[in-house]
């Protein structure tokens, strides 16, 4: 990618979205990421009024710069959940133009706040749409307490962590990639398991990951149901289904996106009982929370009794 736009969607002269974007123009310098002052080319508020008069010449000069661009670097700042009324009007004008403005081209949605969430909330508004503006959405970085974690002498974040969390989202987007949506994270999910493929299973669990097998307890390390936590112990969480079970069948009926990351999946399943010889068959329901394209937290619901019955030994 030879020629990255990088802009903040933010009207103040002194925005920490404007500083989160200059550092990472210092830190990927190799690239070449021209930034643009979106203040340069404020409109009027959009409105048909103003538009039967023609379209405001600053918006037509900053579409032919996307226009040049080959990917885009944007960090929006969040007011009550949403985008900034500033960057709302720059794209209200851009899609009279076209709506799809950022013509099919990588890219990567920033973000930072003073507060721990990054305003990470309205980033999952953009990403859906994105999309429809004709962008790539490759990756997204909502970076938390800003002045807490942000030397503005050195112009860089602080934390190492936050570091590796910013080279993942960069990287993924110099690719080009498109960003799985969440409903794509758990269908690969799904893929997987009916495949047989356990390792890619494990790896599309978080590392960090919260998983709730039918009963949110703690269980004896050998109990299929009950809590388990990071992918680590996923694995655990696998071979306990693989050794009370032979599954014969297992269908997907419906897998949802909603709101806050959640994904909703429900379906049905047959599988013999090793110890007993017996069919389990069940419904199931299954809510996964995704995170970086992995699912952060899983939790699985099914017929208790049924299993109970299967699972019950009969002796002549």
């Amino acid at each position: 990618m030879k020629n990255i736009l990088a802009f903040s969607g933010s009207n103040n002269p002194d925005s920490i979205n404007e500083k989160l974007v200059h550092s990472v123009i210092e830190r990927y310098s190799k690239y070449n990421i021209r930034f643009i002052d979106l203040k340069k080319f404020d409109a009027p508020i959009f409105s048909q009024e103003i538009l039967v008069k023609g379209i405001p010449q600053q918006i037509q000069d900053l579409y032919a710069i996307f226009k040049e661009s080959e990917g885009f670097v944007i960090a929006s700042p969040e007011h009550n959940g949403l985008p900034s009324a500033f960057l709302k009007n720059t794209l209200d004008w851009l899609s009279v133009i076209t709506q799809r403005f950022f013509g099919e081209k990588p890219v990567l949605l920033l973000s930072t706040s003073p507060g721990v969430t990054g305003a990470c909330t309205h980033l999952g508004l953009l990403s859906k749409l994105v999309p429809l503006w004709g962008g790539k959405l490759t990756a997204t970085y909502s970076f938390g307490s800003f002045h807490d974690n942000f030397n503005l002498e050195k112009m860089e974040i602080t934390k190492k962590d936050e570091l590796a969390k910013l080279d993942n989202a960069f990287y993924a987007f110099v690719k080009g990639k498109p960003k799985k949506t969440n409903k794509q994270v758990v269908e690969c999910y799904f893929k997987a398991f009916q495949s047989g493929n356990l390792e890619e299973v494990v790896q599309i669990f978080h590392p960090d990951c919260y998983i709730v097998s039918v009963k949110e307890e703690e269980r004896p390390k050998e109990q299929l149901h009950g809590i388990y936590r990071t992918r680590e112990a996923s694995k655990q969480f696998l071979n306990n289904i693989v050794s009370l079970f032979e599954t014969k069948a297992f269908t997907v009926e419906t897998v949802v996106e909603t709101a806050d990351n959640l994904v909703v999946a429900k379906g049905t399943f047959s599988h013999l009982v090793k110890s007993s010889g017996k069919l389990f068959n069940s419904n199931w329901v299954q809510l996964c929370i995704v995170k970086d394209e992995m699912i952060k937290e899983y939790r699985f619901y099914e017929d208790s009794a049924a299993l109970i019955e299967a699972s019950t030994v009969e002796y002549a």
